[in-house]
């Protein structure tokens, strides 16, 4: 019979992947021809007994397949198991324990490599190497399991379990509903766990962290635990004080607002014009400091011309032309002798050339201190009406005030002839204002009158209204009031 062509082409291709896949077969589950290809490398295993593990038993590395068991050999007082293993499986060489474990209960046996350390050397570098027989672990063997077992039940009385039996029995008789319900929601509990690894997972991993930085801290959380107990041993013993401060505590307050009801209407006019005179005073501070210094020691000065011995003691020192006065700069002004008593208008041109801080003319405008230049304070904005309280008083309501101001006004304006002669009252405001400051042009301390540039005369009251009246300026009445007497 003579083939077709076809068909001895689909023979040859069916031998050829049989082939293939016999050799594929052989090579990766049978491990015929592994040694002569370079991919296998062995390892031993010293072991006192067998413990159940037989050639071609699978050798996992944490748990993953790995190789298989070898020829076992005896030696003289154990066995060796030689371990062919596959390369690329980087298997540490020291620390590695092998333990032969059972797959269940009546499985196989097998030897599973359980490393202590992830790095190097390993196990199929060098020469073989022989994991050393303390390393080593063996499964419990059958015929010790079953004494022990029938050691367990020997132990038993059976009249001891016939009444645990009938508990159990009165325990779980009618629960059954409540038992479905307790292995249901201990399954949902699972399934919730399990959903939970990743963040339970993460969770654990970070605690070390908390934990690593509690124990460096150990030291100062155990001295914050201490002063914490020193505190709280004090608070324990000052107890009494404590408990008396707080029962005092309201009254204190009740007396404190009380107080501060009482100085309402005056405290805010006080504080306002001591407002005033911490300015005054912070753009004088060159000549108080001076004045300050140079106090001491005039009263020091003063008992030497009263020393105590009856007498004065006095003396006279001419300080004339000391210092010198400046002649640079005035060399083509003519000398005025004091014979000569007419009006001569002053060259505003010329003044002394002399440097700064010079012999001559020491308190001469160009030693004048930066502080004196200084601009005068400012009133705060919106303040029209002195220290924050009507005129007249804190104890005059602004309705009062603005009737006695109107009186007042329309009194003095009827008995003006147009040269306001007649004097007025020196706590008063008389004369009725459009703008909020008034530019003064003279003052009189003897009645307290201010005049304008326009000749009119205004009366200074001494009771609030000087910045509705003065502005900026209004800071002289601390000084100008008390003279208006």
């Amino acid at each position: 019979m003579i083939l077709k062509r076809g068909v001895k082409i689909q023979l040859i291709a069916f031998a050829l992947i049989t082939i293939i896949g016999v050799t594929i077969v052989s090579v990766n589950y049978i491990g015929i021809g592994r040694g002569v290809l370079g991919r296998e490398y062995t390892a031993y295993v010293d072991l006192t007994d067998s413990g159940g593990v037989f050639t071609n038993a699978e050798v996992t590395y944490r748990g993953t397949p790995v190789g298989r068991v070898g020829p076992i050999q005896l030696t003289r007082d154990g066995i060796k198991v030689k371990l062919v293993l596959e390369r690329g499986k980087r298997i540490p060489r020291e620390g590695t324990a092998a333990v032969v474990a059972n797959r269940s209960a009546v499985g196989e046996q097998y030897i599973d490599l359980q490393p202590s350390r992830n790095t190097g050397p390993y196990l199929d570098q060098g020469d073989p190497y022989t994991i050393p027989r303390q390393l080593t672990k063996l499964p419990v063997s059958t015929a010790e399991l079953l004494r022990n077992v029938d050691n367990l039940v020997s132990s038993v009385n059976p009249q001891h379990l016939g009444t645990i039996v009938d508990e159990l029995d009165k325990a779980f008789s009618g629960s059954a509903t409540d038992l479905q319900k307790i292995l249901d929601d201990t399954d949902r509990l699972l399934q919730t766990a399990d959903r939970s690894f990743p963040d339970t997972k993460e969770l654990l991993d970070n605690s070390r962290t908390v934990l690593d930085t509690q124990r460096s801290q150990g030291a100062n959380i155990r001295g914050f635990a201490a002063n914490l107990n020193e505190l709280s041993t004090s608070l324990r013993k000052d107890d009494p004080a404590l408990r008396s401060t707080i029962d005092a505590t309201p009254g204190a307050v009740t007396q404190a607002n009380g107080l501060i009801n009482d100085l309402a209407p005056t405290l805010p006019v006080l504080l306002a014009n001591m407002t005033t005179t911490g300015q005054v005073i912070a753009s004088r501070k060159a000549g108080l400091r001076s004045l300050l210094i140079l106090y001491p020691v005039a009263v020091a000065g003063a008992f030497t011309v009263t020393p105590g011995d009856g007498t004065q003691h006095l003396g006279l020192a001419l300080n004339i032309d000391h210092p010198a006065p400046c002649t640079k700069g005035y060399e083509d002004v003519k000398r005025r002798w004091p014979q000569f008593t007419d009006r001569k208008a002053p060259r505003l041109d010329v003044g002394c050339k002399e440097p700064k801080q010079g012999p001559a003319a020491v308190r001469g405008s160009r030693n004048v201190p930066q502080e004196a230049l200084a601009p005068l304070p400012k009133v705060p904005p919106g303040a029209t009406e002195g220290a924050g309280f009507p005129s007249g008083g804190a104890g005059v309501s602004a309705k009062q005030q603005d009737a006695k101001s109107e009186a007042k006004g329309a009194e003095t304006k009827s008995g003006d002839d147009g040269e306001n002669t007649a004097a007025a009252p020196a706590d008063s405001i008389y004369v009725p204002l459009s703008s909020n400051s008034v530019e003064l042009a003279g003052y009189d301390p003897s009645t307290g009158a201010v005049y304008g540039p326009d000749g009119k005369r205004y009366g200074m009251g001494r009771t609030g209204g000087q910045q509705r009246l003065l502005g900026d300026a209004s800071w002289k009445m601390l000084l100008f009031g008390p003279l208006a007497k």
